[in-house]
């Protein structure tokens, strides 16, 4: 975190020698792991091998597929694909694709599964999904709303953002998790270490001053040498009411300041508080005020401003910030959307924040726009090494030339 946060920005050591190299090699490396056993699952389906559910394990396998291959797109800038039929190759060297190509083959296999749990009524055991998130009808618009999350938020920048199939996106939303899909977590086989503890554990870490004062403009969004402590919100009049809810004031700082003051913040995420006390209970994998922006934002772009502004203002905007309704209105109606991005469900998903900034055109100058390919991988092909951040790669395309400061 703080190498990839230091101020200026700088290139991410994309070496295999670098001490925390593992970190994006281990997730590299996961997600083909699931890639390739979806594969050999699709594969002995092809073959006709016999299971005493041949449709679940068909969906299964597709959505394996669609998921690892479809995190590598969001991630990395490039994606080695392949299927029961072998190798895709792609159009970045090496047989690789490029993320966009990644997507398309990724939201073609999520179709199919999605198309063949419908027609067959395919189910998932509770060991699978605990917490009745595999019965047929929340496993599908499970499926649904993971195909908008991962359509919209591959963007790289608001160009491509407006490249979207926005028709595409409302049809997942749509059909998608119109009730928060919580998993019981039984701190034995079920735990969520990133982000609902790591993220949210005193000392650990806080939250961005940026997202103090979205909530409550009288804060700084920045913290700044001439500060020493910013009071408590008053929770007046035009302050998000989750602020007193789901963050936790601090006093004091726990972070060293030679690593950099802008990492101080005076508030941290609370809302994960008895999870991270009792280690044994529900929590949110995936809300339905995500589900629900997906769907604004989909009809904003389409042109459906005041059924955007109808969804927001029926939402968690309003039923836990205790906002003011947003107006029919396409920059005000945007600018809900982003609120709520990151305030109310950037916690559930990996990346969510970063997505949503990524493709805004917001993250700060210099800011990787995605991983590199792991050096270990690079090395193992062999590739050239390269990397991004900072300067290296292409401005507006592999490293931020915008930011919100």
């Amino acid at each position: 975190m703080r190498d990839t946060s230091s101020e200026p920005r700088v290139a991410f050591n994309n070496s295999s020698s670098y001490s925390y190299a593992y970190i994006t090699n281990s997730y590299f490396n996961a997600l083909y792991s699931v890639l390739s056993d979806s594969n050999t699952l699709a594969l002995a389906i092809q073959n006709g091998t016999e299971f005493s559910n041949s449709n679940q394990i068909e969906v299964i396998a597709k959505l394996g597929q669609a998921l690892s291959i479809g995190y590598l797109a969001l991630v990395f800038d490039k994606v080695w694909i392949s299927d029961e039929n072998g190798a895709v190759e792609g159009a970045e060297g090496d047989g690789a694709s490029t993320y966009a190509e990644a997507m398309t083959f990724a939201l073609t296999k999520l179709d199919e599964a999605i198309a063949i749990a419908q027609t067959n009524g395919v189910s998932v055991p509770e060991a699978w999904l605990p917490n009745n998130g595999g019965n047929s009808s929340q496993f599908i618009a499970f499926m649904n709303s993971m195909g908008a999350r991962m359509q919209v938020n591959n963007a790289r920048n608001l160009t491509e953002k407006g490249a979207t199939d926005w028709n595409k996106v409302l049809t997942y939303a749509n059909n998608g998790l119109t009730s928060d899909l919580e998993i019981f977590m039984d701190d034995v086989t079920w735990y969520d270490l990133i982000p609902k503890t790591y993220l949210v554990f005193p000392g650990w870490a806080q939250v961005d001053m940026r997202i103090i004062s979205m909530m409550d403009p009288s804060m700084p969004d920045y913290w700044t040498d001439d500060i020493t402590v910013i009071p408590e919100s008053s929770y007046g009049a035009g302050v998000d009411a989750r602020l007193a809810t789901d963050y936790g004031y601090l006093s004091a700082q726990s972070f060293r300041p030679d690593r950099g003051i802008y990492h101080f913040s005076n508030y941290r995420y609370s809302r994960y508080d008895s999870y991270i006390t009792n280690w044994v209970e529900n929590v949110v994998e995936f809300s339905a005020a995500e589900n629900d922006m997906y769907k604004a934002e989909a009809m904003a772009n389409s042109g459906n401003v005041a059924g955007a502004a109808a969804i927001i203002n029926a939402g968690t905007r309003t039923t836990r910030g205790g906002l003011a309704n947003v107006a029919t209105d396409l920059t005000a109606v945007k600018a809900a959307i982003f609120h709520e991005r990151m305030v109310e469900f950037s916690f559930t998903g990996m990346g969510l924040g970063f997505f949503e900034m990524r493709k805004e055109n917001l993250l700060q100058a210099g800011t990787l726009l995605h991983f590199p390919v792991p050096g270990q991988a690079l090395e193992s092909i062999p590739a050239d090494g390269y990397t991004f951040g900072g300067s290296e790669g292409i401005a507006g395309e592999d490293y931020s030339n915008g930011g919100w400061r």
